[in-house]
């Protein structure tokens, strides 16, 4: 592991975030999951990341509390996190006079988790998820966050979720902002 980590640090040393601002939505963001990726305990890791006027701002990357039981439980429970981070960015902005506080946008890049995050009595198989996790349900329903699909090719979150290739990993960082120094 400390391998691993020495030789990403010396390879992106010469990596800076690049804050302009660009058009777009004012707030959006890309959430995702590894379901089971943690072989000692098979708990998932959510990660997201969300962008303001076009600027990286924010992201994160934590163990989930409890075992995902698929891979669509897993990354419901992450667009849960983003959206609790939306929606206090959007909180936080429209304080300030800068956007409606109804304009946010998470892509995920799992149809299942959008279907469910949209109708959570739509399938039989949910009642075992924890109430808290449910949350992204009332953000949807009441338009305070979209959910939309984006393919696991363009998903940004996936450089915080899985190994890349050296292409897709230089992409992706352009994609966050990073830019070579």
């Amino acid at each position: 592991m400390i391998k691993h980590i020495f030789c990403y640090v010396k390879s992106t040393h010469n990596y800076a975030l690049e804050i302009a601002s660009k058009p777009g939505a004012p707030v959006f963001g890309f959430s995702d999951s590894d379901w089971a990726g943690d072989h000692s305990d098979c708990k998932s890791t959510t990660r997201y990341a969300f962008y303001v006027f076009g600027a990286l701002v924010s992201w994160n990357s934590h163990k989930q509390p409890t075992i995902a039981l698929s891979s669509t439980e897993a990354e419901y429970m992450a667009l849960t996190e983003a959206a609790k981070e939306a929606i206090w960015l959007c909180s936080f902005l429209a304080e300030l006079g800068y956007v409606d506080d109804k304009l946010c946008f998470i892509y995920g890049d799992n149809q299942g988790s959008i279907e469910l995050s949209r109708n959570p009595h739509h399938h039989s198989r949910t009642k075992h998820i924890d109430i808290c996790h449910h949350f992204i349900c009332e953000c949807v329903e009441s338009k305070q966050i979209t959910v939309s699909y984006i393919s696991t090719q363009e998903q940004v979150a996936d450089i915080f979720t899985k190994p890349l290739t050296c292409d897709k990993f230089i992409n992706l960082c352009q994609k966050l902002g990073m830019i070579a120094t």
